[in-house]
């Protein structure tokens, strides 16, 4: 069996299971310093070249603490919504915007060399990528108050500790710019819903007044006044049919003591009596009213030709005006009366009408009591936050100017010499294992299956 075809590149001895030139180092470092010193001068060298080109990074960090609404919500309700983690990622997100990004830009003159020369996007996003803002408590953690760390890395520490409280006050600008917003967005929404309201409860109002005032007399608040004035014209009615009637009795009286009684007087003082007792029981309209009043007509034309005495006539031309204006006042009243029935029977149609008007103007009421009860809780929770009591945002800690950068020098060159040592060291185990030698006597045994009878020394 050949060396080549029987050794093992690990060349393990029979019990650890560890290479053979493992167990050897300097005499790896004597076989292979040529390739060890080329890998660790150049490491060295990159680290040079790398700690001389190194621009050290400061970071800078400011605290803000947002804390929950001052005054208990017993007193005064917030229609702002309070401050979660969602809200204020949302405020980071507005902060980190373009615009007020650009205006940091400007306003501090960042990126002096590159800002007429790049794009101000380009620039933004540089700068986006140097801060991070992190809150301090776990996003399920409910808490009373959060705690923000706003951090900002830039190569100048003054330029760090100057962006990051920038970053600071303006994201507490923010969030009391939007709770007032939101506070004066919601005072003017309820006010215009209650202004609507309003209009509506006062073109309802007018309804329900313009209906009433045109149906006076038939108002449910009216209808016993109505039925005491019915029965009063009744009562009026039937006093005016008793003088008619009395009239009509004193008038025949005089005309048959005035002159001889003839036929047709008789039938005429009959047909009067008859007439007085029919009125007084039906209206001037009734059938019968109407055919005796028309046969006593006839007769009265028919026995005019037989005059009275001057006297007695003038008695009878009163007593018949008198009639006459007795008969006008009861058709007035039986006018009224037939008006005020008609009136009386409306009333519980009307009643309905104005009650489904009235119920619209009620609930009308209520809405525009209720809406003005959450203007008044609107407004006091606008000057809440203008009062800065409210769900406030502050600057804990303003940020400091850092001692030192983030990665010094010195920590560049020492993980850069560490990583040259670790190259010469990769590339020696890499060419042991390439190009493996024989460096004991029990591979010597291991390759030959022949042991070893002695061994001479190494003579320099």
């Amino acid at each position: 069996m050949s060396a080549e075809q029987s050794y093992d590149p690990g060349g393990e001895d029979d019990g650890g299971g560890i290479p053979e030139f493992l167990l050897d180092p300097m005499g790896v470092a004597q076989r292979r310093w040529l390739p060890m010193a080329v890998c660790l001068a150049t490491g060295l060298l990159v680290t040079v070249v790398a700690v001389i080109l190194w621009k050290p990074m400061y970071s800078a960090s400011s605290s803000i603490l947002i804390t929950s609404q001052q005054i208990p919500k017993d007193f005064v309700r917030s229609t702002v919504e309070e401050d979660s983690l969602a809200n204020v990622s949302a405020m980071i997100g507005e902060v980190l915007s373009a615009d007020h990004l650009s205006k940091l830009i400007d306003d501090h003159h960042l990126f002096p060399k590159t800002a007429g020369k790049a794009a101000r996007i380009d620039l933004v996003n540089r700068m986006r990528s140097r801060i991070t803002a992190a809150p301090q408590i776990r996003p399920g953690e409910r808490a009373q108050s959060i705690i923000y760390e706003i951090s900002y890395d830039a190569p100048d520490p003054e330029e760090a500790a100057i962006v990051s409280n920038a970053l600071a006050a303006l994201f507490v600008e923010a969030s009391v710019d939007r709770r007032n917003t939101q506070a004066r967005r919601t005072t003017v929404f309820l006010r215009n819903a209650m202004e609507r309201t309003e209009n509506e409860l006062r073109e309802q109002s007018a309804r329900v007044t313009d209906y009433r005032q045109s149906h006076r007399g038939e108002l449910p608040d009216e209808q016993e006044t109505s039925l005491r004035r019915l029965e009063l014209l009744t009562q009026h009615r039937e006093s005016l049919a008793q003088q008619i009637t009395s009239k009509e009795d004193r008038l025949l009286s005089i005309s048959s003591h005035g002159s001889e009684t003839s036929e047709g007087e008789v039938l005429i003082a009959d047909l009067r009596r008859q007439l007085a007792g029919e009125i007084a029981i039906h209206t001037d309209e009734h059938p019968n009213v109407i055919a005796l009043r028309d046969r006593l007509t006839r007769l009265e034309e028919a026995n005019s030709k037989n005059p009275l005495p001057a006297s007695t006539s003038r008695m009878v031309d009163d007593e018949r005006r008198e009639i006459a204006r007795l008969r006008e006042q009861r058709e007035r009243i039986d006018g009224e009366l037939a008006e005020l029935n008609q009136r009386v029977d409306r009333i519980p149609r009307v009643a309905e009408e104005l009650a489904a008007l009235q119920q619209r103007e009620q609930v009308l009421r209520d809405d525009f009591t209720a809406a003005m009860r959450k203007v008044e809780q609107a407004e006091l929770a606008e000057n809440l936050e203008s009062a800065r009591q409210g769900g406030q945002v502050s600057i804990l800690d303003h940020a400091a100017v850092p001692s030192g950068p983030q990665r010094p020098r010195w920590m560049i060159a020492l993980a850069g010499v560490a990583g040259s040592f670790g190259l010469a060291a990769a590339m020696a185990l890499l060419l042991e294992l390439i190009d493996p030698v024989v460096i004991g006597a029990r591979q010597i045994e291991r390759l030959s299956e022949r042991p070893v009878v002695g061994t001479v020394p190494f003579v320099a």
